[in-house]
């Protein structure tokens, strides 16, 4: 998705509202020495990597839609020095503490070491992997600026090229340009580095300086204002038809009546939370009797369920005020124009997409990932 919140994400100038502005290693600096806890559940020090004729540290993270994008091309950069004396590592050093939540709207992981294993795992890292984001202090100690950030050492560990692996930014699949496996080689054959510097072009690094901007984000997420329409089936039918739009409509039937609803229900928040960036709306329909609209709205004024900034362009545009509904009506009319799948049990979850292509549908509490899943499937086929 090109728009405005790459901008916000990408670039490496709004570092300075963290309140601290990295400084990159210039070229023949030493590589600085670490010691940090990596996936496979050992710790590594910067001697690990040393003894070939060439180190490659890249800084990357779980969630930055230019460093997913580049993951696949850090692992084939791996591969194609495979035998050569040429080691490789990866850190991140994103720090929960400066993360806003809607920042992991590209990605079913969130930055956490926990989560560092499951993409290593899932995506086949075939690099080391370490965690910096306890301290920051060898992200500090490099200069790294965003995500990816590759820096380049010689046989003596002394810098040789700092900048993006390559031109793909947050684009999959081949690249024109690869500044990264360009100053390898050059190494590995004694040759001038032709490119010894580039912008790194990513999403800044989290710095736990920028916890104080988080805590602000989350207290105006927390006070957002809550409302509830009530709603026949003629209505919701339009909402599940999702006409004219690309963007995908999370869809619960659920009641304060029903345990199971009332258990799911903070997953199913922190979800509309997470991809609220993007084109995606949480639309929470109520069962609960039309006389209980104020304790329906209590709920979600609890679960935070306010219109997020985008969401509420969203709503504007369909001339609705709020994505928050209390039905009534008959059930069987509810199940025409929800899903005709639907048993009657709750809670029941549905993800659809343009022109109401039902993408995912579950009857029973979700599991939070699976749902994610979907979403993060639909935000990157939007993206290519």
């Amino acid at each position: 998705m090109r728009n405005i919140f790459f901008a916000i994400l990408g670039t490496a100038l709004t570092s300075s509202l963290s309140g601290y502005t990295p400084t990159p290693l210039v070229e023949g600096a030493k590589a600085p020495d670490f010691k940090l806890p990596g996936v496979d559940g050992k710790d590594h020090t910067l001697a690990d990597f040393s003894g070939g004729k060439a180190l490659a540290v890249i800084f990357t993270t779980n969630h930055c839609p230019d460093a997913i994008a580049s993951h696949g091309r850090m692992i084939a950069l791996v591969d194609h020095f495979q035998g050569k004396s040429v080691n490789f590592v990866a850190i991140n050093s994103n720090s929960p503490e400066g993360l806003h939540p809607p920042e992991l709207g590209w990605t079913i992981y969130d930055d956490s070491f926990e989560h560092m294993k499951l993409i290593a795992k899932n995506e086949n890292f075939n690099l080391p992997y370490l965690y910096d984001g306890e301290t920051q202090e060898v992200a500090k100690a490099f200069g790294a600026v965003a995500t990816p950030h590759v820096f380049i050492f010689d046989e003596k560990l002394e810098l040789r090229y700092n900048g993006r692996m390559d031109n793909g930014k947050h684009r999959l699949g081949p690249v024109e340009k690869n500044e990264a496996r360009d100053a390898i080689e050059a190494i590995l054959a004694g040759k001038k580095i032709e490119v010894v510097k580039t912008r790194p072009v990513g999403c800044t690094t989290k710095w736990k300086e920028k916890a104080a901007k988080v805590t602000k984000e989350n207290e105006k997420w927390k006070n957002l204002p809550v409302t509830v329409a009530v709603a026949d089936a003629a209505h919701l039918a339009q909402l599940a038809a999702n006409k004219g739009r690309t963007g995908l409509r999370l869809i619960n039937l659920w009641s304060t009546t029903c345990g199971p609803c009332v258990d799911e229900f903070p997953d199913l928040a922190k979800i509309y939370r997470q991809y609220s960036w993007q084109e995606f709306e949480f639309i929470p329909i109520s069962l609960d009797s039309v006389g209980d609209l104020e304790k329906v709205t209590g709920f979600l004024k609890d679960h935070e369920c306010g219109l997020a900034p985008r969401t509420k362009r969203l709503v504007k545009a369909d001339k609705r005020s709020t994505n928050n509904y209390l039905f009534d009506g008959d059930t069987e009319d509810l199940a025409k124009a929800i899903d005709p799948e639907w048993n009657g049990a709750l809670p029941y979850t549905l993800l659809v997409g343009k022109d109401g292509e039902v993408l995912f549908r579950h009857s029973g509490e979700i599991v939070p990932m699976e749902v994610k899943k979907k979403i993060v499937e639909q935000v990157w086929k939007k993206s290519k």
